[in-house]
């Protein structure tokens, strides 16, 4: 292609709200333009790079038999409905009536319709197992739109569903589609790594999952690893051991000291004079089980902080969150005198981390005002005594085996996860077995963030001068910039170059606008084409063309007659 038919345009200045390189980049270098809050048009060189990015995803998923469809971007209240999210996801979707007063909604997801899809068709336990994969529009209506292509609210996913009669076959598929994603994200250039997660909201608590992160200074999720056993994590779902501290052994009675107007636990453990880790930090949670508002008390060391994820998971209570004043009022409990001993009858459940040693005494609140316990046993004081790991991994904890750990930051470009039969059995998509029985089949579910992972991609490869593509998803291969075009000779050679590359299947960009110098070298970095090709004096006085390696800065002279040759070499790497 000709730029000067490109229709784009590049940018000297960054938009007041680009904090991240991506967003900076991504416009600056004319790939997207912003049309609203959390709202992005796609240029024809973005177009390209997602076109090759949809290809490389749509032949991995080949590899693994999963087969491509498309579903509506807008879906019928009914099916959220059956699922019982039309309420439960309310805050992230778009709703909207058409002219015959049916309600409907923009994608967040597409759980529900890829159900309604399946149960249409299958009937019988034969035509199982299958995967259905679309790349698709979804709609988020996020709080804060951030970050440019990170966190949009409309977007681009890849998601696919698969459908199985048996966990073993669900396992296998999903260990399918794990190595599937590696092999995606590889191609695309990413470093990326695989940790174990959390399934949100889309899933039941405790399902199979795995998140894939590309590794930036400038993700949001923070990454718990340990290279010496070669795992890594999720922090909110990272189990890890605390290194060993202090305890108090005391057998001594439970008594009330009088803590007036000190509500913090370290301001406690300072009055006291006590260590932070012979207290116990209690804090009161809420959120919905069995579709009913119930509370909870969760309980750590005090100078640990609770983890809202796995509290979730242990208590299954969804939408887990901190209570507010009025609750506390509700419950006649008093903030900063929260204890787990004599509380509201009204609370569901009271977790403590496993770290907290059952036998060691404690100080906590009492769950009266301006009074704390001191010398509590767990053992001894507590009744029926609940312990998970509920804490959040801190850098300075250990692995389960006692090796070192790390935090890394990263971006999640895709996530895959278990759904067991959740949504089959909220849509009543039951097939028939090899006995005649109705049974609910078991769902995977795999997701790519498609305009996230470019971002992702840029986030990890680019310099001053602008974005560095790798080969695989550049929007081309191949830039030529002739800088002597008054030249008819030289004008002869470029466009036979040019054409060259054209019959040779090669992506080639042909810069022939009619502007100085400098502008076509600063655009060229900036977009980030792999490969320059430059025409220039050295061309006019001995036939050799300019190559310069965009990624290494490696510069040489190519004869003009070996540059075809070069270049097939150079872009096959």
């Amino acid at each position: 292609m000709k730029y000067s038919k490109l229709f784009i345009q590049t940018f000297k200045e960054i938009p007041n709200d680009a904090q991240l390189v991506s967003h900076q980049l991504l416009h600056r270098g004319g790939y997207i333009l912003k049309s609203g809050a959390g709202l992005y048009s796609y240029s024809p060189l973005m177009q390209r790079v997602v076109a090759k990015v949809k290809q490389i995803i749509g032949y991995e998923l080949g590899q693994v038999n999963c087969i491509e469809i498309s579903m509506p971007f807008s879906t019928p209240a009914e099916l959220w409905q059956e699922s019982k999210r039309w309420d439960e996801l309310g805050h992230l979707m778009v709703k909207f009536q058409d002219r015959m007063n049916r309600y409907l909604c923009l994608s967040p997801t597409n759980e529900e319709a890829v159900v309604d899809y399946f149960r249409k068709i299958a009937k019988s336990y034969k035509q199982l197992p299958v995967c259905l994969f679309q790349i698709n529009t979804k709609f988020r209506d996020e709080i804060r739109p951030r970050f440019g292509l990170m966190r949009a609210r409309e977007f681009m996913m890849k998601d696919a569903y698969s459908f199985h009669m048996n966990q073993r076959c669900l396992d296998n598929t999903y260990d399918q589609l794990y190595t599937a994603y590696n092999n995606i994200f590889k191609t695309m250039g990413l470093d990326c790594i695989a940790v174990q997660a959390d399934g949100g909201a889309m899933a039941d608590s405790g399902a199979k999952t795995h998140e894939f992160q590309a590794l930036a200074t400038s993700g949001e999720d923070q990454l718990v690893v340990c290279r010496k056993e070669n795992k890594a994590m999720n922090s909110e779902m990272a189990i890890t051991q605390r290194a060993a501290y202090k305890t108090d052994m005391s057998t001594k009675a439970s008594e009330e000291v009088l803590t007036p107007k000190i509500k913090t636990i370290q301001a406690v453990c300072e009055f006291l004079h006590i260590e932070l880790t012979q207290s116990i930090k209690t804090l009161l949670l809420k959120g919905q089980r069995d579709n009913k508002q119930v509370f909870i008390l969760a309980c750590c060391l005090g100078d640990d902080d609770i983890n809202l994820t796995k509290c979730s998971a242990v208590t299954q209570v969804i939408n887990l969150e901190n209570a507010q004043p009025e609750d506390f009022k509700q419950l006649n409990l008093f903030a900063g005198f929260l204890g787990p001993i004599n509380c509201s009858t009204q609370i569901a459940e009271i977790i403590f981390d496993s770290s907290i040693d059952p036998a060691a005494a404690y100080v906590m609140g009492a769950n009266k005002k301006d009074i704390h316990y001191k010398n509590v046993v767990l053992t001894r004081d507590i009744k029926q005594l609940q312990r998970h790991d509920i804490r959040m991994a801190k850098p300075t904890d250990v692995s389960l085996n006692g090796n070192p750990i790390e935090f890394i930051k990263g971006i999640e470009v895709g996530h895959i996860f278990q759904l067991g039969s959740k949504y089959t059995q909220a849509l009543k998509a039951a097939v028939l077995d090899e006995n005649g029985k109705a049974v609910y089949p078991l769902m995977g579910c795999y997701g790519i963030g498609v305009g996230r992972a470019i971002a992702a991609v840029v986030e990890q490869s680019h310099d001053q001068k602008g974005i560095i593509w790798p080969q695989s998803i550049a929007p081309f291969s191949v830039i030529i910039l002739p800088l002597v075009l008054k030249d008819n000779d030289c004008k002869d050679s470029i466009d036979q170059f040019y054409q060259d590359c054209l019959a040779n299947n090669i992506d080639v960009l042909l810069d022939d606008r009619n502007v100085s110098v400098g502008i076509k070298f600063k655009d060229a970095d900036l977009i980030g084409i792999p490969h320059q090709v430059i025409f220039g004096k050295t061309f006019k006085e001995n036939k050799n063309v300019e190559y310069v390696h965009r990624s290494t800065g490696d510069k040489r002279n190519i004869p003009f007659n070996e540059l075809l040759g070069f270049l097939k070499k150079e872009i096959k790497g």
